[in-house]
């Protein structure tokens, strides 16, 4: 079985992943083998001269041409975000997606014979897609279950872009000037469904975090710190407002001058 040696930015994203992994744990967003994380590693795996079929091999049918060759760091399907690091060779996976798309090789961990990337990946796999043919800088996608962002989406009034959007700047200025084009919003689909990844790709077009109603959320991010940092500033605006709701307030929110000034400045 062969493995490629981990070069030192692939042992930094695989090192920064792991920390992103406890905080996710840690603030109540992974639970059990919740969440997902995914980034494109095809410039930082020398491919010159490697004969790939030395690697194990798994079958999996990939749509997009414009991925034949390339490289995908992934967690793997069933791994628990709290555990991740006692075995990272085991639940996280560099893998390769074969020339003629329809496989892929595992060229670095997996070592488990049945290990195999998220359940999400095909959908992972349409973001990249969507981000390397708009030439975008973002290779990270993480996917979590943001608690105070999944119990916003279960109020009707916030089922919108619009509405949520204006809620969330209004909680705490931070979101207004770290998320200035907000959040993208999809309607409840099921969750690993062609139609959810196709209204998510959609939402990326405009916007860096998207929420999924009643599911959780994905952001994009030049690295994993930037994309986890995305959802965690969005989900204290919510934590704020529901704060405020639970003490029998209703928030005052920042108003529409003093957001108009924060784009000012």
């Amino acid at each position: 079985m062969g493995r490629i040696s981990l070069d030192g930015e692939l042992k930094k994203l695989i090192d920064d992943t792991l920390r992103v992994a406890k905080l996710l744990w840690e603030r109540g967003w992974a639970e059990r083998n919740a969440g997902n994380i995914s980034a494109d590693v095809t410039e930082l795996v020398s491919q010159e001269g490697t004969n790939f079929d030395r690697f194990p091999r798994r079958e999996m049918k990939v749509p997009q041409l414009e991925l034949a060759g390339r490289c995908f760091f992934v967690t793997a399907t069933g791994s628990r975000f709290r555990d991740l690091h006692q075995r990272p060779e085991k639940d996280l996976l560099i893998i390769r997606i074969a020339n003629t798309l329809d496989s892929y090789h595992i060229i670095w961990g997996g070592e488990s014979r049945r290990s195999r990337p998220t359940s999400e990946f095909i959908s992972h796999l349409k973001i990249h897609h969507f981000l390397r043919q708009n030439d975008l800088p973002q290779k990270v996608i993480v996917h979590t279950h943001a608690t105070h962002l999944i119990a916003l989406t279960h109020i009707k009034q916030y089922n919108h872009e619009e509405t949520i959007n204006r809620l969330l700047w209004s909680m705490h200025p931070e979101v207004k000037m770290v998320l200035p084009e907000g959040v993208g919003f999809s309607p409840y689909c099921c969750p690993g469904s062609e139609e959810l990844s196709n209204a998510t790709v959609s939402a990326l077009k405009h916007h860096r975090v998207v929420l999924w109603e009643k599911h959780g959320c994905i952001a994009i991010g030049n690295d994993v710190f930037e994309a986890f940092d995305l959802i965690d500033t969005v989900n204290k605006s919510a934590e704020v407002f529901f704060i405020c709701k639970s003490a029998g307030y209703e928030p005052q929110g920042l108003t529409d001058e003093q957001l108009a000034e924060l784009v000012q400045r």
